[in-house]
Parts: structure tokens; sequence; C-alpha cells
């Protein structure tokens, strides 16, 4: 029967998706780093990463060996805003047909909050797009609802068409709907990143420097609706 330290492992290393690239640092503090992207998981026994192609394996030969030390390090996206690491041990070390790191499963994850601000969950429908003429959305505009907000930034979920949907880095405008108020609340903001989960695409956005007095207006009258 798994226990709840292993459930809770388990669950971080489940953010371990293929394609999501990861920070690995050898030697201590001040040791070898590298950015190799994950392949695959094998529950419970190693974590599968791919060499970088633009680092030349025969300059790591003395540090990727079976049983050297690793730390590893990832950003959780989206709700959690965690930096998680974890230390281990290289398990094996291929070369053909790729060269592949496998690295030993870990017994216990390290995690620390990195948003400055409290987020507080919510489910208010809103829209965003690139363009905007006065107070309105122009051009392709994306419909769904903001699941948390706080001061600095929010997430925003909308349906997926498919699995390789997404948004790019860019600035926005989010027209965000209150309840009683007929226009909605325009809001200058950047998109910082996105991810694809149970059928939805989640987008990490950060609020413009030019918003954040109305966005803690928002969160005031957020406050006195909640009490």
């Amino acid at each position: 029967m798994i226990d709840a330290e292993n459930q809770i492992l388990n669950e971080f290393i489940h953010n371990l998706t293929p394609g999501k690239i990861i920070d690995l640092q050898f030697g201590g503090l001040s040791g070898v780093r590298m950015k190799p992207v994950v392949i695959g998981i094998d529950l419970g026994r190693y974590i599968l990463v791919k060499f970088p192609n633009k680092l030349n394996h025969a300059d790591y030969k003395d540090i990727l060996l079976s049983g050297s030390g690793v730390v590893v390090r990832y950003i959780l996206e989206g709700q959690h805003g965690e930096c998680v690491a974890f230390s281990t041990s290289i398990k094996h070390v291929s070369t053909i047909p790729e060269k592949l790191i496998f690295l030993n499963y870990p017994t216990h994850i390290e995690n620390r909050q990195l948003r400055t601000s409290q987020r507080k969950q919510t489910h208010i429908p809103a829209q965003i797009a690139q363009n905007k003429k006065g107070n309105t959305l122009t051009g392709n505009c994306i419909g769904g609802y903001i699941v948390d907000i706080s001061a600095r930034g929010c997430l925003f979920s909308f349906k997926a068409i498919s699995r390789d949907s997404g948004v790019k880095k860019c600035p926005v405008h989010i027209a965000i709907t209150r309840i009683g108020v007929e226009e909605p609340l325009l809001v200058n903001a950047h998109i910082k990143n996105n991810r694809f989960d149970n059928g939805n695409i989640l987008v990490g956005i950060m609020f413009d420097e030019s918003s954040l007095k109305t966005i803690s207006l928002l969160l005031d009258e957020m406050a006195i609706e909640s009490t």
C-alpha cells in the first residue's frame, strides 16, 4: 500500500511530462549544470531525460557516470507556482541510439512557493485578446474563466480544441465580467506560460504595471462580496 508521503512524491513527479525542460546540477552549488528534456518516467524506478543536443557529450563524460549525484529542479506552472527540487543519482547513461540519462527515482521532494502574492480561487468569466478598440476587445477573442487571481497575476482557463492547442507568450488584454456591472473590466497583461490540463488550456498571466491599481480595486471588491 502506498503511504501518504509516496503519494505526494508521485503527484509532483507526474508533472514531469514528456517535453518538459528541467535543470540538472552536478557536484554541489558550484557544479556543472545542464537543461535536458524529460522523455518519460517509470514510476518508482527512474526518470528518463535526453542529453541536450547542443552540448558535447565528451565534455561531460567525467560526471555522467552511474552513481554520480545530481540535484533536479523544475517549475510547476499554472496553479502551483512552485519550484520543486530533489536529490538523486544517475542510474544509467545510454549513448546509442540516443544520448539518454536514467535518473534514479527520488525518495524525497522539496518545494518552495514562488509567488509573493497569495492567489484567491475564483470562477470569473473572462475573455482575452491581443487587440482592443476603446473598451472593447477586437480580433480573435478567447472566452473562458479565471481560475485564481492575485495582485500580480491570474490563471486563465479555456476549453482546448486539441491537446496541441495553446497561446503564445505575448501582451494581451483581459475583459473580466463582474456581477451587476454591464461593461467588463479591461486589464492589460502578459501571457507567461500555458499548459494542457484535462481538456483545458491553463494560461499563466502576469498583470501589466499599468493595471495593478485596477486589479487592487477588483480584489477589494471581491473581498467584500465574499464576506
